[in-house]
């Protein structure tokens, strides 16, 4: 479950299985895991990203969305800036050449969390890659 994002990262529920009830700084956080950086997100794991800004989108950075099994039935890409139409329509055309039937969509990162959560609550098949930008001091 993705719980939250900051400018530093995303936080994600349930990352660590059978915690160490010994453990005081994982009871202090209930479990949750801050990913520093951008994430793709699928049913079950959750993986950091190379991915900065939405130019660092290529096929190649979305390589794990199409080794996924069983194949994926949503792609939600996230993004607190727009990535360009022309970048969206080539990943949709290349990702649909694999897998005819995936629903790829960009939203801001608070609806793709949100959208991600709502169908893997579902059981659905469903994956979000979450861009979050450097920092602008850097």
């Amino acid at each position: 479950i993705l719980n939250g994002h900051s400018s530093s990262g995303f936080d994600v529920v349930n990352m660590v299985k059978n915690m160490d009830p010994n453990d005081e700084s994982l009871k202090a956080t209930g479990g949750i895991v801050h990913c520093t950086g951008s994430i793709l997100a699928f049913p079950g794991a959750c993986f950091l990203w190379n991915v900065r800004k939405p130019e660092d989108l290529t096929m190649e950075s979305l390589a794990p969305v199409l080794l996924y099994q069983p194949r994926l039935e949503y792609l939600f890409i996230g993004c607190s800036t727009s990535i360009p139409p022309h970048v969206i329509q080539s990943i949709k055309q290349e990702l649909q050449k694999e897998n005819i039937n995936m629903v790829i969509e960009p939203m801001d990162l608070t609806n793709a969390m949100g959208t991600f959560n709502i169908l893997n609550g579902e059981d659905r098949l469903v994956a979000a890659a979450l861009i979050l930008p450097p920092d602008d001091d850097n």
